[in-house]
């Protein structure tokens, strides 16, 4: 069924037409911009249709569709949940100096990390182009947003990256290999992957590794990145850096004695967003946090009110360009900012 048959039933038959051949408005319209008003807001039709229905050219249709609106025919409310969303976006965005902010309203009957993963994907997709190398983190927020990545049309010579290497206990549901191939799929982009452990048993290993002509070269390539996805780990004990056994329970306890209060990539950082070396700093592969901060766009996925003193220290530590969060947690990171 075509969209013109979603009409009305008056408009089982095309309407009269006039002297100069262009069809006439039905009986229960007062002129054509009333009609044109009918058929774009209430019968959903695109103005493409509106203008074959009115026989007229879509300019036109944008004209009496404006005029519509001056008249007073169509009135236009903003729901005032979506107000206060975008006024807290902008906000947010304004107050920690993002390019962009966009705020995930709550929604008791959908998992948060879903709605995350929704606008992370639709934001890192926004202007990709030729020649672009992304790259891709690892975790169950990035990967929701993986899932769901879908190109309108085909993007030329797109390389996706993996920034950070593996972690020994990371389950393969959300690993980097897993996150990397199925961002790569889903782009059709070659994939390019750092195949080393992300913890070595010394610096002098770290090292030799890194002299290695395959991975100086894969490192070569991760370090050209020019867009980057990444979520903000936390530390408590249920956290998915714990779970990845990348640094044991003994590490990450000191670390937060020491003032750690979250992970990038892997990497402890305190509350100001400031790396914190540890026993484990020298001996990890992989992007480091100023070759992060140096990739032009960033963009991080973060949510939950136990994750807030991360994502706080994130932004201090300038991280981040675009920032995808929910309202409540988006609501403290602003109030954090005028105490």
């Amino acid at each position: 069924m075509n969209r013109i048959s979603k009409i009305t039933p008056y408009m089982t038959s095309r309407p009269p037409s006039s002297a100069s051949g262009k069809p006439m408005p039905p009986v229960e319209f007062s002129d054509q911009t009333a009609w044109a008003a009918w058929l774009y807001f209430v019968d959903e039709m695109t103005q493409s249709d509106v203008a074959k229905a009115l026989g007229v050219s879509r300019v036109t249709v944008v004209k009496l569709l404006n005029d519509a609106k001056e008249r007073g025919l169509v009135n236009v409310r903003i729901n005032p949940s979506l107000a206060a969303r975008v006024k807290t976006s902008r906000l947010l965005a304004e107050t920690y100096r993002l390019n962009s902010a966009i705020v995930v309203p709550e929604n008791p009957q959908r998992p948060m990390i879903k709605q995350l993963g929704d606008a992370s994907a639709f934001l890192l997709l926004d202007g990709l182009t030729k020649g672009d190398v992304v790259g891709v983190a690892w975790g169950k927020t990035v990967l929701a947003a993986i899932e769901i990545m879908q190109l309108e049309q085909p993007v030329d010579d797109l390389t996706v990256v993996q920034v950070a290497a593996s972690p020994n206990g990371l389950s393969a549901d959300f690993s980097p290999e897993l996150c990397v191939s199925l961002c790569a799929n889903k782009l059709g982009a070659r994939s390019v992957s750092l195949m080393a452990p992300a913890l070595l048993s010394s610096p002098e290993l770290k090292a030799m590794l890194l002299n290695e002509p395959t991975i100086r070269n894969q490192m070569d390539v991760i370090r050209s990145a020019n867009k980057v996805i990444f979520g903000v780990g936390q530390l408590s004990a249920d956290a998915t850096l714990r779970e990845s056994e990348l640094h044991s329970a003994a590490t990450i306890d000191k670390m937060v004695k020491s003032g750690c209060v979250g992970a990038l990539l892997g990497r402890f950082i305190d509350d100001n967003g400031a790396e914190m070396t540890g026993p484990t700093h020298d001996r990890m592969l992989g992007l480091s946090l100023d070759e992060l901060r140096s990739i032009p766009k960033r963009v991080c996925i973060a949510g939950g009110k136990d994750k807030f003193a991360a994502i706080l220290a994130t932004l201090r530590g300038r991280f981040v360009t675009d920032l995808i969060i929910d309202l409540p947690t988006a609501e403290m990171l602003i109030e954090a900012a005028e105490t």
